[in-house]
């Protein structure tokens, strides 16, 4: 459970940093583009400016519910990355938080 953990809280603040640099693009496009993409969608952002990385969306339709996937290819892409952020660093500080408590709970072994 631990190793899990690790890889969960791991992946999740390493992931907060390439969802900073995808929000900082897609503000960026914004900044240059006069505001005028202020609404552009997830969806339309991967596949338009990040092509590289579209390819996410079909790993998020064998994980997630297909309504769920949707939606959240849906939802505007200056809402999308600050919140995800904010959700994978309480995550991986939890998941983190926890691997370190199931840590000590092993090194402390009590010998009567």
């Amino acid at each position: 459970m631990r190793t899990f953990l690790l890889i969960l809280g791991w992946s999740s603040v390493v992931g907060s940093f390439g969802d900073g640099a995808l929000g900082l693009y897609a503000l960026w496009i914004n900044f240059t583009n006069d505001w005028g993409l202020l609404n552009i969608t997830v969806d339309d952002f991967l596949r338009s400016y990040v092509g590289l990385i579209y390819w996410v969306k079909q790993v998020a339709f064998y994980v997630l519910p297909e309504n769920i996937v949707l939606w959240l290819f849906n939802l505007p892409a200056l809402l999308y990355f600050p919140v995800r952020i904010i959700m994978s660093v309480f995550i991986g500080w939890w998941a983190l938080a926890k691997a370190a408590k199931l840590s000590n709970e092993k090194t402390s072994v009590k010998i009567p």
